[in-house]
């Protein structure tokens, strides 16, 4: 039985960063790396990507700082549509300043930015093993 994650049976990874460069530095190396990627520059196009579907997606890399619906409240309507999805948060803060309003639902994991692509395909692989 395929996954439904993904048409290819490869994990489907939803990319959400404000920042272009960023966002195409980890949505061609994901794809390099195997994964399916989803790319989503706000947390109203992540949400519209996410909802109709939230089982196909196998992880989300979730940037803090977004303008308009901002990283922590689409954290929060990611987790209330899929609660075991684990979610890597990305950020240029510390990750003090920024997680502690999410300790009901902590994330899976908490890349500080900037951050080189070895770990975050070392923790890309950790994380999905869960």
């Amino acid at each position: 039985m395929p996954d439904e994650r993904s048409s290819s049976n490869n994990p489907r990874i939803l990319v959400v960063d404000d920042e272009d460069a960023v966002r195409g530095v980890l949505v061609r190396a994901l794809g390099l790396w195997g994964y399916d990627v989803e790319a989503a520059p706000d947390g109203e196009t992540a949400l519209a990507h996410f909802s109709p579907s939230p089982a196909r997606y196998a992880c989300v890399l979730l940037d803090l700082t977004m303008p308009g619906i901002g990283g922590e409240a689409t954290y929060r309507e990611i987790k209330h549509l899929n609660e075991d999805l684990p979610i890597v948060l990305m950020s240029g803060y510390a990750p003090d300043d920024t997680i502690q309003g999410l300790a009901a639902h902590p994330p899976a994991a908490f890349l500080q930015k900037p951050f080189d692509l070895a770990t975050l395909r070392q923790l890309i692989e950790v994380t999905l093993q869960r």
